[in-house]
């Protein structure tokens, strides 16, 4: 339980709190959710359940997570992530302090190559267990 609140709460600190520090020296309010922070925040979601059942297919190697279709499920998503969040970044015009997710991208493409890692190693354990 205290590894998931941790995991939870680390999230929240890297994604959430630059792209709200940087929304307070604008004329985005703070709170406030504009499409580009929804887009990589939606991104982010996907790339960390993307890295967290990778991570339950590589700790438990004898689990259903392990075996089947979940480590490709995660490689798919967490492609996905780091797709999504690089096509908004590359499109995004402007930098920081505009509201427009650049930050949040930014921590997006980091946590979907995490999962992409994890994933990857989780697929090549369950093909050498076949």
């Amino acid at each position: 339980m205290k590894v998931k609140l941790v995991s939870f709460a680390i999230f929240f600190v890297f994604l959430l709190v630059p792209t709200i520090a940087f929304a307070e020296g604008t004329g985005v309010g703070y709170g406030s959710i504009t499409p580009g922070r929804l887009l990589t925040f939606a991104a982010g979601l996907i790339g960390l359940s993307s890295a967290v059942v990778a991570g339950i297919a590589r700790a438990r190697p004898t689990s259903r997570f392990a075996t089947g279709q979940w480590p490709v499920m995660s490689i798919v998503l967490s492609l996905f992530c780091v797709l999504l969040s690089a096509f908004h970044l590359a499109v995004t015009p402007n930098g920081f302090n505009t509201g427009n997710g650049r930050a949040g991208a930014i921590l997006a493409i980091v946590i979907g190559l995490i999962g992409l890692v994890l994933a990857g190693m989780a697929w090549t354990r369950s093909l050498r267990n076949k």
